[in-house]
């Protein structure tokens, strides 16, 4: 099997014809919403018959657990930046931040998917849990690295860090919404980063020294 190349190395389990599908139904939806994605209209935008996505996927429904299954793929690989060797706190958040938003922007045609899920998978309950299971998570390390600030003295005293973290990750989702469905000409990645130098700027505690962090990568996904 001929498979894609992605940022998740040997972890993307689809060929290229499967890929080529998945990532027509990604921008299908990115144009239309998730109603769009029908057969017809994922068909013609890969330059295929409907039948032809049946012998690749069990139906309507498996595709739908396929496109889920990249989006659980995204979240794993996110997962990795939250554990930056030599990083702590804000230090480690700041990036994780920078390297989630970045490979977003570098995989385009998926990044749909990844910012509106709840909407795509919605009639779907058993993958909602999944999804619900997968935000706890990510959560969870976001609050990791603000606990950690907080214990290190990264941050001013009394910094509400629930808050912060909520602002922070609805901010950067706002923004990738925004750069998705065209309404922003921007780079997602430099607003994100005035929103995180915002953000840091009011909850830092001046007197706590930054550490080099290293430098981001996000590899794109070819085509």
């Amino acid at each position: 099997m001929s498979r894609e190349q992605t940022i998740f190395g040997e972890r993307w389990p689809y060929s290229r014809a499967k890929s080529a599908l998945l990532r027509s139904a990604s921008m299908v939806m990115r144009e239309g919403g998730p109603r769009a994605a029908t057969l017809k209209n994922i068909a013609g935008k890969a330059g295929v018959t409907e039948p032809a996505i049946f012998r690749h996927f069990d139906g309507v429904d498996g595709l739908f657990e396929s496109l889920f299954t990249v989006v659980e793929l995204f979240y794993e690989e996110f997962q990795t930046y939250y554990k930056a060797d030599g990083l702590i706190g804000l230090d480690r958040l700041e990036d994780a931040y920078f390297r989630i938003i970045a490979a977003l922007k570098d995989n385009e045609d998926f990044c749909y998917l990844v910012v509106h899920p709840d909407g795509i998978f919605r009639q779907y309950p058993k993958l909602r849990d999944r999804l619900a299971e997968i935000k706890k998570r990510d959560k969870q390390s976001v609050m990791d690295c603000m606990k950690e600030a907080r214990s290190k003295g990264q941050l001013l005293a009394g910094t509400d860090i629930e808050s912060a973290a909520y602002s922070l990750v609805g901010s950067a989702l706002l923004i990738l919404q925004s750069w998705v469905a065209g309404a922003s000409e921007s780079d997602p990645l430099k607003d994100c980063k005035k929103v995180w130098n915002s953000i840091r700027g009011c909850i830092g505690n001046p007197d706590s020294v930054k550490a080099p962090k290293p430098a981001a990568k996000a590899t794109k996904t070819k085509k």
